[in-house]
């Protein structure tokens, strides 16, 4: 019963099928559910660092899932008007940070270590600015960095 009402107060809260734009706190809420989601992810993946070029590409190419994934998840929540321009901006800066991941994962497939570390570099180093932009939106959970490097 009780999961019946839980299944029945998501799709009530989301319009049942229909598209609505949700409440900018409603909008926040389900957003940083989804980052809270992807940074577990992301820290999994991370468990065991690879020790190999092959190892590293192959982590890559998961974090690039985990946030394309993520990113999509978010655009796909029908954002207020209201936080439309924070949250294209915010978007975007993740755009430019799995961008960064993709050069890190050409850079471990031609087993280039110099060049994947000038990609993580760059990548940590935009780390305040997405985590700033995310908190222009309202978002508590995105971009904020749990102990291990994310590309969030």
């Amino acid at each position: 019963m009780a999961v019946a009402l839980a299944g029945f107060a998501i799709l009530s809260g989301c319009g049942g099928g229909d598209t609505q734009t949700l409440t900018k706190a409603g909008f926040v809420s389900a957003a940083d559910e989804v980052c809270m989601r992807a940074r577990d992810q992301f820290m999994a993946a991370q468990q065991n660092p690879p020790n190999t070029a092959q190892g590293t590409a192959d982590l890559q190419r998961n974090l690039i899932d985990i946030s394309e994934n993520e990113l999509h998840e978010i655009r796909d929540l029908e954002a207020p008007a209201e936080v439309q321009p924070a949250l294209d901006r915010y978007l975007g800066a993740r755009e430019q940070g799995i961008a960064l991941l993709k050069k890190g994962l050409a850079a471990a497939e031609n087993d280039d270590a110099q060049a994947y570390s000038a990609a993580m570099a760059k990548l940590a180093a935009g780390q305040v600015q997405r985590l700033k932009l995310a908190q222009s939106v309202g978002f508590n959970e995105c971009s904020r960095p749990e102990g291990a490097a994310t590309g969030g």
